[in-house]
């Protein structure tokens, strides 16, 4: 055997995934295209455990480090998925409830810009504090705010991208999707509940057996398996480290909500509006809403929290169904464990306030196949790739915390638990003495293209200065004082006040030539639909 024969034996030929939901179908697809449809790939699916389905907001990178991978284009899949697109997320009284009047700001999308090095919200921020400057960042450094409130699509008749955008879709749809898109290009699909997992004596899966009696071997072992860690808990034991000292919402109730599309408009963002003991979500769907209410149950009852809902929602859900949800904040110690790497809720699950859960997935993927190993797996790059994923959540986290430490409501006991109670990590407390000395905090390396391109810059630097600022202006934690270089850099404040009318006149061009979400989302439909209705005439003749 030559030495080219024998490093082909060594390939990993044969991959199983075990559970399909989103985690699994995007994990499917994902490496049946990054692997060049080269490797055998089977998906096992249980045929009883039902699809969670609620992961329907997402970040920026999805477009790219997904749908253009997978060469997908929008008008291919938004319109079977009932997708929407979304600009940010509107935060509502999370600096006052709504019976003292609330009060709301956008974390919107995109690199806000940048004065001969400074950012744009220090420029803000100073004015705000030495100029008495009385607008509102979002609405100063960023175009999208008001694009946001006029409910109208980031992009332009033509197609032409005017702002940043990720997706609202539904789930339960998507894997629906994706399944059918891998299916057709080889993918193997098996509905079986997997019943045992052998070991090997060096503690590796053997192999997967079946309630069907079938025996299923591979080389690569993927679990997908949600919350239930099948493959990475049950059978390889490895356990969780949870942020319930950080993080203290542990429940949710949710419930889908029909809409009127074309009578009501479509909100191109995410809405999370702070609750007695949480917060609630409201995402908008073409024809419907997912909506549901994330708390704590240490200050509140099931009962209570359901109640809550209802009487926000009022009467759209009187006869709707809620689904109760049970979670636990953390993540894998370790997510690839000999030859079985964990991804979804197998693999980690924060509490869903930045959206960030199908990110972890193909983030996640992303690592694997960079660190794709052969049959006999290289310890160093398990490590690396745990290294990578453990740092990623933990960077979430800390980012998701700050929304709750920083907020100045003390209405409730759960608000005041989060001010007096929460253990804030060493990481968060380092970025939060930054805000308080009035120092920009991880300014991005270049665009947010390139920020989105690579791992060594969009892991290190996924969180910038852009989005802290958008969360602490939003809820008036500001520095002691101003950036002090800014008390020597007149210039700088001149070109800030040309900067700040280039983004008003940008505004002002984007909101006349803009259509609204609803009428661009139905002309991309309808582009959609038409290859489906040729390709239906072509069958049928």
């Amino acid at each position: 055997m030559d030495k080219n024969s024998s490093e082909n034996d060594n390939r990993v030929r044969k991959i199983i995934i075990v559970g399909g939901g989103s985690s699994g179908w995007m994990a499917a697809a994902y490496l049946h295209k990054a692997l060049n449809f080269n490797v055998d790939i089977t998906l096992i699916e249980s045929p009883r455990i039902p699809r969670i389905g609620v992961g329907e907001a997402t970040i920026p990178t999805i477009k790219e480090e997904l749908f253009d991978f997978l060469q997908i284009p929008e008008e291919e899949w938004m319109s079977e998925c009932k997708a929407t697109y979304k600009l940010g997320i509107r935060f509502q009284n999370w600096k006052k409830p709504a019976s003292q009047g609330g009060d709301h700001y956008y974390h919107n999308f995109g690199e806000m810009p940048e004065v001969k090095g400074i950012p744009l919200s220090h420029i803000w921020m100073y004015g705000r504090q030495r100029q008495g400057r009385t607008d509102s960042m979002e609405y100063a450094c960023y175009p999208t705010s008001p694009i946001c409130d006029a409910l109208k699509s980031p992009r332009f008749m033509d197609g032409s991208k005017a702002v940043h955008y990720a997706y609202h879709f539904d789930a339960l749809l998507m894997a629906n999707y994706l399944k059918k898109w891998s299916i057709e290009r080889g993918l193997t699909y098996i509905s079986d509940d997997i019943v045992e997992t052998p070991l090997t004596e060096d503690g590796s899966i053997k192999c997967l057996k079946g309630e069907s009696g079938r025996v299923y071997e591979a080389d690569l072992y993927i679990d997908c398996s949600g919350f239930a860690g099948l493959l990475i808990e049950k059978a390889l034991g490895e356990p969780k480290i949870t942020f319930h000292d950080s993080l203290l919402t542990d429940r949710a109730v949710a419930v889908n909500i029909p809409s009127d599309s074309a009578t009501e408009g479509i909100r191109p963002y995410t809405t999370a509006s702070a609750f007695s003991s949480g917060w609630t979500w409201e995402i908008p769907l073409y024809g419907r809403s997912g909506n549901g209410y994330v708390y704590s149950s240490a200050f509140q009852t099931p009962e209570e929290a359901e109640r809550e809902v209802r009487a926000w929602f009022g009467k759209k859900v009187d006869n709707l169904d809620v689904r109760h949800i049970k979670f636990v904040s953390g993540r894998r110690r370790r997510s690839w464990v000999k030859n079985c790497v964990s991804f979804g809720l197998a693999s980690s699950f924060l509490e869903p306030l930045e959206s960030t859960g199908l990110y972890f997935v193909y983030a996640a993927l992303y690592q694997l196949v960079a660190c794709f190993p052969n049959k006999q797996i290289e310890p160093a790059l398990r490590d690396k790739f745990n290294e990578r994923v453990s740092y990623m959540v933990d960077d979430v986290r800390d980012f998701i915390v700050l929304h709750f430490c920083t907020s100045p409501r003390t209405d409730t006991p759960y608000w005041r638990a989060n001010q007096n109670e929460l253990k804030l990590p060493e990481t968060l407390k380092e970025v939060l003495e930054l805000q308080r000395a009035g120092i920009p905090i991880r300014k991005s390396y270049a665009s947010n293209e390139a920020l989105y391109a690579s791992f060594e810059a969009g892991f290190d630097r996924f969180w910038t200065n852009s989005n802290f600022q958008s969360i602490f202006a939003g809820v008036g934690y500001l520095p002691r004082q101003p950036m002090p270089l800014l008390q020597h850099r007149p210039d700088i404040l001149a070109e800030a006040e040309r900067v700040f009318d280039d983004v008003r006149k940008k505004t002002s061009q984007m909101m006349s030539r803009l259509p609204s979400q609803y009428d661009y989302l139905t002309a991309l439909y309808a582009r959609g639909a038409r290859p489906m209705e040729e390709a239906s005439r072509q069958k049928a003749s």
